[in-house]
């Protein structure tokens, strides 16, 4: 009696938590609990004589009932976790055991049973588990770089990215620091990197980073500080390498454009202050020469001499005034062009500038000369004679003030240009140059003197010293004969300016000159 008590407690409690029914052997449904009605939401009339069809979700692939069926008239017991349908379309998940009932006389097969429990709550907190899962990967995977790693900056985990990005393989950087290949100017910035992350809140910055084989990228790096993860730090990686460089690109166009400009606009004034200045000083000249023809008809010798000289002061001045007119005419390109260049062998006219030079020097300053085997720069020999002297004579004043000889070097060589930018006109210089260069280790000049020496009138001479046009006459020439300047300073230490010429062009105007 107590037994079938407690089988009866037995079955109340499985019909109040488990679905239960009954089938025939061909599926038919004989018997649906309560519990199946609840949750489906089908009454028993409507369940009754019907398969399981009538829950059926249409989520499972094909073959799942046809292995169930196999199994359970096999007489094995199938498990296994099933989706069905409510009567109002909602979806919910089953833990099903199906098995199969015999007749005791002649053991066949002559219905089924199953029990399923309600994991609906609990699937839905799987899937969304592996939801979360799915797009933490693919995060993962659209970032240049993923990491995490504990409050010692010891790598945890990485992804494939991370590992082709680095050079490294994932058993590598597991026995890694994130710092060790970081490329930061200086460990402070390293720790002050490290403890934005640490401070709790989402950080992005900019640092570079190392390869296995020491080439740097740039990275854009977010980081979280996780202290529920068992305090790990989860660091995601952008590679804005190529994004810093054209910004660099677009910055150094612009400053290309803006000096373009300026040099068309004081271009276009220089021009034309010298041509006005260039009319006044022709009735300056000739005035001058016609009243040095009618001082002769003074018969008053010392008039004659106080005005003749007089008169000869005024032509010198005009005649320098002239030499300037005719710099800021080739500044501002306004010269004509000769129609037949007078070229000399480069080294010829380098040597007479070197020897001119070296005449006037003191034994504080040393002259050195360097001269390799190269083609001829097809430049006018007076033009290429100026550019040298007015390089050299600011070589020599750059050294006035050391307190140990001074050393100026001239040298004449080929080179191979690679990521340089000219000092002048900031265009891009890359290939085979000939390269003319004069070196001194005199007092160097600043980045804001560098940018601003060729603008014309500009100079950091005492008055009295220097006009201002020198450097943009150098310019003009070289330029015009499609050539570039570089320089390279160092404050204490001395400068070099390095004229480049293009070989192609110049083999192209060698040949149009012969």
């Amino acid at each position: 009696m107590k037994s079938e008590e407690n089988y009866a407690d037995l079955i109340r409690a499985l019909n109040s938590t488990a679905i239960i029914t009954e089938t025939d052997a061909k599926g038919i449904i004989v018997f649906a609990n309560d519990k199946f009605c609840e949750i489906s939401g089908y009454s028993e009339n409507e369940l009754l004589g019907r398969t399981h069809k009538v829950v059926k979700s249409g989520l499972h692939r094909k073959d799942f009932f046809a292995d169930m069926w196999k199994t359970i008239s096999s007489g094995k017991v199938w498990f296994g976790e099933v989706c069905n349908r409510k009567k109002n379309g909602d979806l919910y998940w089953l833990n099903a055991t199906v098995f199969s009932i015999h007749n005791e006389v002649t053991n066949e097969i002559y219905k089924y049973a199953s029990i399923r429990f309600d994991i609906t709550e609990k699937k839905m907190m799987e899937m969304e588990f592996q939801n979360r899962a799915e797009r933490y990967q693919a995060v993962i995977e659209t970032t240049d770089g993923f990491c995490r790693i504990n409050q010692k900056g010891d790598l945890l985990e990485v992804s494939d990215h991370y590992c082709k990005n680095s050079g490294f393989s994932r058993d590598e950087l597991l026995g890694m620091n994130i710092m060790d290949r970081d490329a930061c100017e200086t460990p402070e910035q390293c720790d002050q990197n490290f403890r934005m992350i640490m401070s709790g809140d989402g950080k992005t910055f900019e640092c570079l980073r190392k390869r296995k084989d020491n080439s740097l990228w740039t990275a854009e790096v977010t980081a979280n500080y996780s202290p529920v993860d068992d305090g790990s730090i989860f660091v995601f990686l952008r590679d804005i390498t190529e994004r810093k460089e054209m910004t660099r690109r677009n910055e150094d166009l612009r400053q290309q454009l803006n000096h373009m400009q300026k040099l068309d606009s004081i271009g276009r004034l220089t021009a034309g202050i010298a041509h006005d200045f260039n009319n006044i000083l022709a009735s300056i000249l000739g005035y001058t020469e016609m009243s040095q023809l009618m001082s002769e008809d003074i018969s008053d010798e010392d008039l004659k001499k106080s005005i003749t000289n007089n008169l000869r002061q005024v032509e010198v001045a005009g005649k320098r005034a002239a030499e300037l007119i005719e710099k800021m005419m080739m500044f501002c390109r306004q010269t004509p062009q000769k129609k037949d260049i007078e070229t000399k062998p480069t080294d010829s006219v380098i040597n007479e500038v070197v020897k001119m030079l070296r005449a006037g020097l003191t034994e504080a300053i040393k002259l050195e000369l360097t001269i390799e085997q190269t083609p001829n720069i097809v430049i006018d020999a007076i033009e290429l004679h100026q550019v040298l002297m007015n390089l050299l004579v600011n070589a020599r004043d750059a050294m006035k003030n050391r307190e140990i000889h001074g050393v100026i070097k001239v040298k004449l060589a080929t080179v191979k240009q690679t990521s340089s930018y000219c000092s002048v006109c900031m265009m891009p210089i890359e290939g085979d140059f000939i390269e003319l260069s004069v070196s001194d280790n005199g007092s160097g000049i600043t980045e804001e003197t560098i940018v601003r020496m060729f603008d014309p009138f500009f100079t950091t001479k005492d008055v009295g010293e220097g006009t201002g046009l020198g450097l943009s006459m150098v310019s003009g020439i070289v330029h015009h004969s499609r050539g570039h300047i570089v320089i390279n300073s160092e404050l204490g230490v001395g400068t070099t300016f390095r004229l480049l010429f293009p070989m192609e062009v110049l083999s192209r105007r060698a040949s149009d000159n012969p």
